[in-house]
């Protein structure tokens, strides 16, 4: 008795051990997935802004501005002095006084203009003393430019300026009867081209200057918007813009127009690439919804003009302006707008109105992120602090200062799963690219190219490996001799001891290079494979009976085996003849200039063929228990009632194993869809979207690996990273979830087997 209680008491400690064992273990992935999903949560908040900050300034102040450290705040008077926010003043080494007008550009580019008609541009330098322990700050005025005299002659109104970063420069001035002067400074000969001149009838409400100098835009007293490009200030096409427009302003890069119109509208215009194409062929061209005639020209968007047509030798191909269209419509302020303010470093800008109001948007996402009254008087100028974490504003006789914590402007659900307009592109896309050459790059981070490249590796290593894995399944458990059941079996599952990263080794440097070398015999004994396999057992089942069995078991594979061995032969001795014959030699040329299809070493082919070698031990294990498992009464009933061994397999092994092969298949596919080197190694992590076997794809788990070693901690990328591995674990929750769903519902079904 003693030791039975001994024993129920090991039972229950025992049983104690396991349950706590296993609630721990749920509870810590749980918490890992919790962790996860709470890194990607800050990317959805909205921007908040700070206290109120307000300071007294002269009337006269013209501009306003604060340091990359948002230590300092200063405005530019009309006597050229610079004021402190506490009050004290330095003036500027400037050559001509009073300034007439003035304007603040990103990348602090300050330019104005003065009563005698001259036009300077540079930026203020601020630089700290430190003098028996207090710090002193002294600003300098450093000129990028000589000094512009347009002359006195007319009554300057305003002025503003640009510079590309690379010692190129335009100014534009313009007068109150309508008259607007433009001059570009170049920097290696360091002399102003000869001023080009436009008229607007109106008179001039606002001019703006791309950041790339090719585009200035100017906004009449009646509302109309004028883009013209430099140097001969030629009109620019725009398409759905606002009738009455107040301000217009580039933001950073200068391929985006923020408008805003006098009702408070806000809108987004891009400038949109066009190609002139040009048909010397003798049949029409279709290109989208535009037909191009023999010996006609027609201007199109440059991605209606594929690969096929621009490697042919009758068109001609050659640049046309753009045009500005309208992409996006964002929620308006409440007043007419006086000021717009871009970012220094986002496609974020500044709103200011008649009635105190400014609101910060966001370009790209199209939101607007706040919106609020900071003054009683009309907002005269607004600046953006350099790192975007602030604001300055001139709002009647004071200067007003404000924090803003805006650390995820450019993500928002439609940026991340639905297609957005971004500048150089004729319509909106799926875009996955995070970096880029210059500071005027806008990260581009739709999570749907990441998705499909998953699904699409997963589609082709599926079609590989699971008819494959369960056909083998099956013949390995119910038709195959005894001595090949023992062979087969274990090394198969050998196969699943292979490192990934060795599997994407070999895939990426032994296979790419064989199947690009031998790409059209792969092709065509993919195809001829399967049509020997069927070819020889139908030769099997139409071979004399007495010839079937006097063979031993398993002679049949002799038959298979030999097929195979010879459809691989007759491939590979003709490929090459043929390829010379049809394609000329060369078939990935003829893919390229005749159908327009790129080929890429690292493909779909060599991901299916990789990934699907590593699947198949999965599904091919899993499946084989399966069929396995089916009780040996039921298969010796079928074959005792007249059935061939291939009838019993087929018509009860298979159903009565149904649940166990589907599960198969579902942890097959969620193995292929978290699947990392391989993929890493031999897709070529292109983000492309189309089903081309040729091409190449990035997935979430390979996007993962490679980024966030050099995502910043809290960054938007890194927040966005985390945010692919909480949608990946969610897939992989889907799958496992679906499959004991379905198999549930399969053993209830077949229950009687």
């Amino acid at each position: 008795m003693g030791r039975l209680l001994t024993e129920k008491r090991k039972d229950r400690a025992a049983r104690l051990v396991i349950r706590v064992g296993g609630i721990l273990v749920i509870l810590v992935v749980v918490a890992i997935v919790a962790n996860i999903g709470l890194e990607a949560l800050p990317l959805f908040g909205g921007a908040t802004a700070g206290p109120l900050e307000r300071f007294d300034v002269p009337a006269d102040a013209l501009l306003a501005g604060s340091d990359p450290r948002r230590e300092i705040v200063w405005v530019l008077i009309r006597s050229g002095e610079v004021v402190f926010a506490g009050g004290e003043r330095q003036p500027l080494q400037l050559s001509a006084l009073p300034i007439v007008a003035a304007d603040l550009e990103v990348h602090n580019v300050v330019s104005f203009v003065d009563s005698a008609g001259t036009v300077s541009v540079g930026d203020l330098r601020f630089r700290d003393r430190w003098v028996d322990g207090e710090r002193t700050t002294q600003v300098r005025w450093r000129a990028l430019a000589e000094p512009l005299a347009l002359g006195e002659d007319r009554a300057w109104q305003g002025v503003t300026a640009n510079a590309d970063g690379e010692g190129g420069l335009v100014a534009a001035a313009w007068s109150a009867g309508g008259d607007v002067l433009v001059a570009a400074w170049d920097g290696d000969d360091e002399a102003w081209s000869e001023p080009s001149r436009t008229f607007v009838r109106a008179g001039v409400s606002s001019v703006a200057i791309a950041q790339d100098l090719g585009e200035v835009a100017v906004v009449g007293n009646d509302g109309r918007l004028s883009v013209l490009r430099l140097p001969g200030l030629s009109p620019l096409d725009l398409d759905g813009g606002p009738d009455s427009i107040a301000v217009a302003r580039f933001l950073i890069g200068g391929g985006s127009l923020v408008v805003a119109g006098q009702d408070g509208a806000v809108r987004v215009m891009l400038e949109v690439p066009r190609v002139k194409v040009a048909n010397h062929g003798e049949d029409r061209l279709r290109l989208g919804h535009h037909t191009v005639e023999v010996g006609e020209t027609a201007t199109v968007f440059d991605d209606q003009v594929g690969q096929r047509l621009a490697s042919r030798t009758d068109v001609v191909l050659s640049a046309a302006d753009p045009i500005w269209q309208v992409v996006r419509v964002l929620d308006p302020i409440d007043a007419k707008p006086t000021w717009i303010a871009p970012a220094h470093r986002r496609r974020g800008f500044l709103v200011g109105g008649e009635d105190g109001t400014v609101a910060l948007y966001y370009s790209t996402s199209g939101r607007r992120l706040i919106m609020g009254r900071w003054s009683e008087s009309s907002i005269r100028t607004v600046a953006m602090d350099p790192k975007g974490d602030g604001a300055v504003v001139l709002a009647g006789p004071d200067l007003l200062r404000r924090a803003i914590d805006n650390p995820h402007p450019e993500v928002s659900l439609r940026t991340l799963f639905l297609p957005v307009w971004y500048e150089g592109y004729a319509r909106p896309h799926w875009v996955w690219q995070t970096t880029g050459g210059s500071d005027a790059f806008e990260p581009k981070m739709s999570l749907w190219p990441l998705i499909f490249g998953t699904l699409k590796a997963t589609l082709y290593a599926m079609l590989f490996s699971v008819p494959l894995a369960l056909m083998a399944a099956v013949y390995v458990s119910q038709l195959a001799p005894s001595w090949l059941q023992s062979t087969v079996k274990p090394v198969v599952e050998l196969m699943a001891a292979v490192p990934s990263v060795v599997v994407g080794f070999l895939a990426a440097l032994w296979l790419a290079p064989r199947l690009e070398a031998a790409l059209l015999a792969t092709l065509i004994g993919a195809a001829a494979l399967p049509a020997a396999v069927l070819l020889a057992l139908g030769l099997w089942r139409v071979a004399p009976e007495r010839l079937r069995k006097g063979l031993p078991d398993g002679g049949e594979l002799v038959l298979h085996i030999g097929s195979v061995a010879g459809v691989v032969a007759a491939v590979f001795l003709l490929a090459d003849p043929v390829e010379a014959w049809l394609f000329g030699g060369d078939f990935q040329r003829h893919l390229f200039t005749e159908w327009g299809v790129r080929y890429d070493p690292r493909n779909s082919i060599v991901v299916g063929l990789g990934l699907g070698f590593a699947v198949i031990p999965v599904i091919f294990s899993i499946a084989e228990d399966a069929c396995s498992a089916v009780p040996e009464s039921l298969v010796n009933a079928s074959r005792a009632l007249g059935a061939t061994r291939w009838q019993t397999a087929v018509r009860l092994v298979v159903p009565a194993a149904s649940p166990g092969l589907f599960a198969a298949v579902m942890l097959g596919l969620g193995r292929a869809v978290g699947e990392t080197m391989i993929v890493l190694m031999a897709a070529g992590n292109t983000p492309l979207l189309d089903l081309s076997l040729f091409n190449g794809m990035r997935t979430m788990s390979a996007a993962i690996a490679v980024e966030i070693p050099e995502a910043p901690v809290g960054s938007t990328l890194f927040r966005v990273l985390f945010l692919t591995g909480t949608l990946l674990f969610l897939f992989t929750l889907a799958v496992t979830t679906a499959a004991d769903v379905v198999g549930t519902y399969l053993r209830r079904r077949y229950a009687r087997f």
